[in-house]
């Protein structure tokens, strides 16, 4: 009898496994090998730095904003050249061009009230801020 239940169950598992999509801040990007290298290069980050830093374990991490200056800049980096815009030419968030339904625009406006004005911590805490709405869905974020 137990059998026969795996039978039916595993498949519902699996099933549920493929449609569940891990999310992690960082896959807003729209990652362009050269720039991402360049990005890594200014900041000072190796590729095994970065690796280590980006990796889903660390989203405790992450989400807490107890990261390194370099690795701010670095998020400031990808996002100045990301070929979706989320900042304008201020270096500020633009709502219009990040696109958040009206729930996560709420969300983020909120978040950012706590943004520094230093422009890396700025533009980590966006991306942080933006995470945290759920922004972007994960149909739009790739």
């Amino acid at each position: 009898m137990f059998i026969y239940r795996l039978v039916f169950i595993a498949p519902l598992i699996l099933v549920l496994i493929g449609t569940v999509k891990a999310r992690h801040p960082f896959d807003i990007f729209h990652w362009n090998s050269k720039d991402f290298e360049e990005c890594l290069h200014v900041n000072n980050i190796t590729i095994s730095e970065y690796e280590k830093y980006a990796r889903f374990e660390t989203l405790d991490y992450l989400l807490n904003e107890n990261v390194d200056l370099r690795y701010k800049c670095n998020i400031k980096c990808q996002l100045e050249r990301d070929s979706t815009k989320w900042l304008n030419d201020e270096g500020k968030m633009d709502l219009q061009l990040i696109k958040a339904t009206n729930e996560a625009a709420d969300l983020i406006t909120k978040c950012m009230r706590q943004a520094s004005e230093e422009p890396c911590a700025y533009s980590f805490k966006l991306v942080i801020c933006a995470f945290k709405a759920g922004h972007p869905a994960m149909s739009d974020s790739k």
